[in-house]
């Protein structure tokens, strides 16, 4: 368990140094990146994470059969994992997420990008990940 603890709190300090929401706070004037309207053909399939220091991330989307419009998603990072599933709500994708095996629990919540790009924000909810961050990533669709 402690293994996985460390490799979640890797992630999240890994991932904590990117730039995101907090630098467009600091400066108001900043412009939010254009975005397209997020749908299940967007979102689903493989994707990779292109944001620094966290290269090795990757993330999967696929429909849900046993459930009309419900999305399954698992982000992964070096064997451990975040696993879920949620719908696309308000121009987003949001999924409740758990650590199997650990008991973390948090909120996933994608958006799309400029050039093709989809930016995922990871924001832990259980008390077990409650001092970790939110975790701000970037994914390029896997080819």
């Amino acid at each position: 368990m402690n293994r996985w603890m460390s490799v979640v709190v890797l992630l999240c300090a890994a991932t904590g140094c990117s730039s995101g929401s907090a630098d467009r706070a600091a400066d108001p004037s900043s412009p939010e990146p254009a975005s397209e309207a997020l749908t299940v053909g967007t979102v689903a399939g493989e994707w990779r994470c292109v944001t620094p220091n966290a290269e090795f991330v990757r993330l999967t989307v696929t429909s849900k059969s046993s459930e009309a419009g419900v999305l399954a998603a698992r982000l992964t990072y070096s064997g451990v994992y975040w696993e879920g599933s949620g719908r696309i709500e308000s121009g987003s994708f949001v999924a409740n997420m758990t650590i199997p095996g650990v008991g973390g629990t948090g909120v996933l919540v994608a958006r799309t990008g400029e050039g093709r790009t989809l930016r995922v924000e990871m924001r832990p909810t259980s008390s077990t990940t409650s001092s970790a961050t939110t975790t701000e990533l970037t994914f390029v669709r896997e080819s």
